[in-house]
């Protein structure tokens, strides 16, 4: 009878604890692939590969390649930061002052063009006709002709010690005393609300289309980035100045400067000189009385200058 497990009979063949998990088994105890591990031992057997141990020639090429490299970053380096490198930023920062220069140039043609423009309509109306006049006020208010007059300027700057960069625009948790471009549009609305006759932020005439707004920490007027202090100069009679200091711009520019420690300065000017804004592209034009016509294409039929005939009743 045989015996039970574990009794005094003939032990069987004995198991590893482990036998059912011979898979992970192998992978412990050869970790190497059987054709990779066959490869290495034939190299082995011909004296091509001796265990543990590196060629000296192998070591030299690595300490070769690591020098090499050094010296190529190195002398890359030296380069850029060579009289050839300061050079080309030298020609760079030239080439752009060469076309700022440019662009300011073909700005003033373009405004002695609009003059010229000016004084052939001028000439064609005649200048004492009410057509001239209705066509300069018009002018004015497009601010495509400079303005002459007395007024008020305002001059706006951050407040003493702070960071001269950083700072983004003052919310109503924001106690620092940057000027912002929320604070540039409030005050010209104000004054053009008292009456103003035409405005400027440092010396950049102000139109119906001329956009106040901010990128990053820059104020833009126009999409021309403004540098401190921003000078506000408005073309105004007494009594519009009066009512803006009596008004909310006068108000606005009184908590700059209690509550946020803020420069903002107004003074009166008996003459101010705003320059013309920058020409407008015009999209839509129109006879007086007539339909607007979109640019570029062909104007309406003209209208009949006579009804047509009522049509006869039968007899």
């Amino acid at each position: 009878m045989a015996a039970p497990p574990g009794g005094h009979g003939h032990p069987g063949p004995t198991r590893r604890v482990d036998a059912s998990m011979s898979l992970l088994t192998d992978l412990m105890d050869r970790p190497l692939d059987p054709a990779y591990e066959a490869a290495r031992r034939a190299r082995q057997a011909r004296g091509s590969e001796t265990p543990g141990r590196r060629r000296p020639w192998n070591t030299a090429l690595v300490g070769a390649t690591a020098v090499l490299t050094g010296v190529l970053l190195g002398t890359s380096a030296l380069t850029y930061a060579g009289p050839e490198s300061r050079d080309g930023r030298a020609d760079l920062v030239a080439r752009i002052e060469e076309r700022r220069q440019a662009i300011e140039t073909a700005s003033v043609r373009n405004v002695a063009l609009a003059d010229e423009i000016h004084a052939r309509e001028a000439g064609a109306l005649g200048r004492n006709s009410d057509e001239a006049a209705q066509l300069e006020q018009l002018r004015v208010s497009a601010g495509v002709t400079p303005v002459t007059g007395p007024g008020v300027r305002i001059t706006l700057d951050d407040a003493p010690g702070l960071d001269p960069i950083g700072g983004g625009p003052r919310d109503e948790t924001d106690d620092t005393g940057r000027i912002v471009y929320r604070d540039l549009q409030n005050i010209t609305n104000d004054l053009w609300a008292a009456g103003a006759e035409a405005i400027a932020i440092n010396g950049h005439r102000l139109t119906s289309t001329t956009a106040i707004r901010f990128a990053g920490a820059a104020v833009l007027v126009g999409f021309r980035p403004l540098a401190r202090p921003y000078v506000i100069e408005a073309v105004v009679g007494p009594e519009g100045r009066s009512a803006f200091q009596r008004g909310d711009g006068g108000r606005y520019l009184a908590d700059l400067r209690t509550a946020y420690s803020a420069r903002a300065a107004l003074e009166r000017a008996q003459s101010l000189s705003l320059p013309a804004a920058d020409p407008l592209a015009l999209e839509y034009a129109h006879r007086p009385g007539g339909a607007r016509t979109p640019r570029g294409s062909a104007p309406a039929p003209p209208s009949p200058t006579s009804p047509s005939p009522a049509p006869q009743e039968k007899q």
